[in-house]
């Protein structure tokens, strides 16, 4: 256990870590903040992170983000009613910010931190999204992965991670997230020193 974070002691390569909560948790904020702690004690990251679009206080969007890069492209957008070949709730993807996001993944698998945002219905129900990362994930390249799950999903994506099931899974509120932010970013930070 790791006196400073109170977060266990994980393998130097292959750990995987489960980000869990509910919508506007903060998981997504946790994530950005974990990679420039990464970054600033001279990590590689790769992977993506969904980050979220707004107009105003709506949220119109999705754009995704190259972990390593900063780099963004539209991944999805709000459109009331499905349309597309790709789509969830009321949102429809783009192939090409797809297709990207999948290119960055693949590139960042071996990276000493590696961030999946997020396994949700669209992967690990429909097997679309960000399902070819699953693969990636399961071969453990990495040093550690961050997986955003949602949390009825958890289940699920331990089996499809293969991940044991008392693998360490951090749950996020809005409340918790500053103190996750702190916790995570010194505990990567550690890893680099170690």
């Amino acid at each position: 256990m790791n006196e400073q974070t109170g977060l266990p002691d994980l393998p130097e390569r292959g750990a995987g870590v489960l980000i869990t909560g509910g919508r506007r948790a903060g998981k997504t904020t946790l994530l950005l903040a974990v990679r420039q702690a990464a970054l600033a004690a001279g990590l590689s990251v790769g992977g993506v992170l969904s980050v979220a679009r707004f107009s105003g206080a709506e949220k119109t969007g999705i754009d995704v983000m190259d972990a390593a890069s900063g780099a963004r492209r539209p991944l999805a957008t709000a459109t009331g009613t499905p349309r597309g070949p790709i789509h969830t709730g009321h949102y429809t993807f783009d192939a090409g910010g797809l297709a990207a996001g999948l290119s960055w993944a693949d590139a960042g698998q071996r990276a000493d931190l590696f961030i999946v945002d997020e396994l949700g219905p669209l992967e690990l129900v429909k097997g679309e999204g960000w399902a070819p990362a699953l693969p990636m994930i399961r071969a453990r390249q990495f040093g550690v992965a961050l997986v955003v799950v949602r949390p009825e999903l958890l289940d699920r994506a331990q089996q499809a991670l293969d991940l044991p099931p008392d693998s360490l899974v951090i749950q996020v509120t809005p409340d918790t997230q500053p103190r996750w932010i702190e916790r995570l970013s010194a505990w990567i930070a550690g890893r680099a020193r170690g």
